[in-house]
């Protein structure tokens, strides 16, 4: 039996990435205590620059993330789920180290996201991670729930 993580790029509409971004909105609309039809569409993580990525573990998707772009140099990191046996395992630094070197390639200079008070793990991971909090973005400049991050990429030559 396998215990490390295997992280690996997939398709955004296959069955494995899908059952990620279903079990990411069942748990915001806990969280945040409403129900409404999921806003994720896979479509968005397969344009050009854009990526999503599972981690693995025993064979099983135990964490997920993804990346679109914003802009020419800017990209927005969304489906960031763990699993909840899965947390504090340290996965996500892997599936963050993924994104990233993903988005230098792409040359992306800077990852905004979006979360909120009841994601207070996001929220500290996020800080732990290098992101620092900015004012309410794009899509987000209107919703008072919004708590947005941004992290500079710096290339290395």
């Amino acid at each position: 039996m396998n215990n490390h993580p295997i992280i690996k790029q997939v398709d955004p509409a296959s069955p494995v990435a899908r059952m990620m971004m279903d079990a990411l909105w069942e748990e915001i609309q806990t969280r945040y205590g409403f129900k409404a039809p999921s806003p994720f569409d896979p479509a968005s993580f397969t344009v050009t620059k854009a990526g999503f990525w599972i981690a693995f573990a025993n064979n099983e998707p135990v964490r997920s993330i993804a990346i679109s772009p914003l802009s020419e140099h800017e990209a927005e990191l969304d489906i960031m789920y763990v699993v909840p046996s899965s947390r504090g395992s340290g996965i996500a630094q892997g599936l963050m180290a993924s994104l990233e070197k993903h988005a230098k390639e792409n040359d992306f200079t800077i990852i905004k996201l979006r979360a909120g008070s009841p994601q207070h793990e996001a929220l500290r991971f996020y800080e732990k991670t290098g992101f620092t909090r900015i004012a309410a973005f794009g899509k987000w400049i209107n919703d008072h729930t919004a708590i947005c991050f941004q992290k500079e990429l710096h290339k290395f030559i």
